[in-house]
């Protein structure tokens, strides 16, 4: 008895995906999040520092830039950035491109560079929390704890350097 070939009766797992994604309306925001995936080494530095994809309309590409400085340089760059993009990305070659500045700028998460924190400056993050929070009234000064914490904590990512502020800045 011959067994069926079932390489050919199944789907792979990234066509699956595709068509759920598709059914589901949520091509747009799949083909976003891997454009943000590549934005660096489609771009290097230092335009993919100072930019991003946020979002991917039916005939536009919305490019959020940290500054209207950086907008307008990126505005001149147009022509370059517009090739580079067709290159990388053969579908987006009909797609208009535009720039707006964004405030608070923020990457998306998974282009931050973490910074590993040790105990000791996690400590004095804690100690600041604490600080903080007592100022808090008593029903709201757990929470309002959790909540500077995770302040300091991402304060602590972003500035990209291992060391903690010290407990007497605010």
């Amino acid at each position: 008895m011959d067994l069926p070939d079932y390489r050919s009766t199944f789907d792979s797992m990234e066509s699956v995906a595709r068509k759920v994604a598709t059914s589901l309306g949520w091509e747009r925001e799949a083909r976003l999040i891997a454009l943000n995936r590549e934005w660096g080494k489609i771009f290097g530095d230092p335009i993919a520092r100072v930019s991003y994809p946020s979002a991917l309309l039916d005939k536009e590409l919305v490019v959020a830039c940290s500054s209207p400085l950086w907008k307008r340089e990126l505005t001149y760059l147009l022509p370059e950035i517009r090739t580079k993009l067709q290159n990388a990305c053969p579908d987006l070659a009909g797609i208009s491109l535009v720039f707006r500045t964004v405030r608070p700028f923020s990457p998306p998460l998974s282009d931050r560079r973490k910074v590993p924190l040790s105990s000791v400056p996690i400590e004095s993050l804690w100690i600041r929390a604490e600080e903080i929070a007592s100022r808090l009234p008593p029903p709201l000064r757990e929470r309002g704890r959790a909540f500077v914490l995770q302040q300091l904590l991402q304060g602590q990512f972003l500035a990209d350097s291992s060391s903690a502020p010290s407990p007497s800045a605010s």
